[in-house]
């Protein structure tokens, strides 16, 4: 499975340097979430939201993956999770503070549990 999901990066990328659908200057992230085993999976400044996606989920390397959210260019975002992993939230904003906060905020709200910031970041 992690052979295909590498070769299906390799082949975005390549095609995506023939097309060049997207300027250079574009830059995504994806964050991606297994609450059955707590995996999770990131990707930060990628030339295109589906190759984030795509790595976000290598990365996870678990069946039971899925992209939470994706962050768009000059955004930060973040995913908290309770300690049993069963509860999360997640957000993106415009500073790692804020997406941070309002990933824990979602988590406590929605889980009544105690949430910890489990991975965040920003595209440039």
């Amino acid at each position: 499975m992690r052979r295909r999901t590498l070769y299906a990066i390799g082949l975005v990328t390549l095609i995506s340097g023939f097309v060049g659908g997207s300027p250079a200057f574009a830059q995504y992230g994806a964050i991606a979430y297994d609450s059955n085993n707590c995996a999770w999976g990131r990707a930060w400044n990628f030339q295109t939201p589906q190759l984030a996606a795509a790595t976000a989920l290598a990365e996870c390397a678990n069946s039971g993956c899925k992209v939470m959210t994706e962050i768009a260019p000059h955004q930060c975002g973040s995913l908290a999770s309770t300690a049993n992993c069963k509860g999360w939230g997640w957000a993106t904003r415009p500073t790692l503070a804020e997406a941070q906060a309002a990933a824990l905020q979602q988590c406590v709200a929605y889980n009544a549990g105690e949430c910890i910031a489990r991975v965040g970041d920003c595209d440039n």
